[in-house]
């Protein structure tokens, strides 16, 4: 359930971000907005998903905010960290400040489907 959302989510954010946008699919574009997604999107959600499963045992509430406040800030972790090194792409060319704020969307949404993933498995076990 929970990678069905991020999946819905991922496709969706893809389609919205270079579908919609009526970017060009040449190869440089697309290898950098894979990188983006990966380094934004992917690799935070995956992270921020096994600490909440690690931390499942110790309760829901810091299952739920460990969840969100990682997801959350490794999507911002990653706009940085894309902006730094990778400013090349395309989505990039963006002063500092907005390339952090594109990382907080993502990452509250990322945090929503692990909070929503901690509390429905809750229940579930009760």
């Amino acid at each position: 359930m929970t990678w069905a959302l991020f999946l819905a989510y991922l496709g969706y954010t893809a389609y919205q971000k270079y579908v919609a946008a009526g970017q060009s699919a040449d190869q440089p574009y697309v290898m950098g907005a894979l990188l983006v997604m990966s380094v934004t999107m992917i690799g935070p959600f995956f992270i921020s998903y096994f600490l909440t499963r690690a931390t499942q045992i110790t309760g829901r509430t810091p299952a739920v905010l460990l969840g969100f406040v990682s997801a959350v800030s490794l999507s911002v972790i990653g706009y940085w960290a894309v902006w730094k090194f990778f400013s090349g792409v395309a989505d990039m060319r963006v002063p500092i400040e907005q390339a952090l704020q594109l990382g907080l969307i993502p990452g509250v949404v990322m945090g929503a489907i692990l909070a929503f993933d901690s509390v429905f498995r809750r229940s579930a076990h009760h």
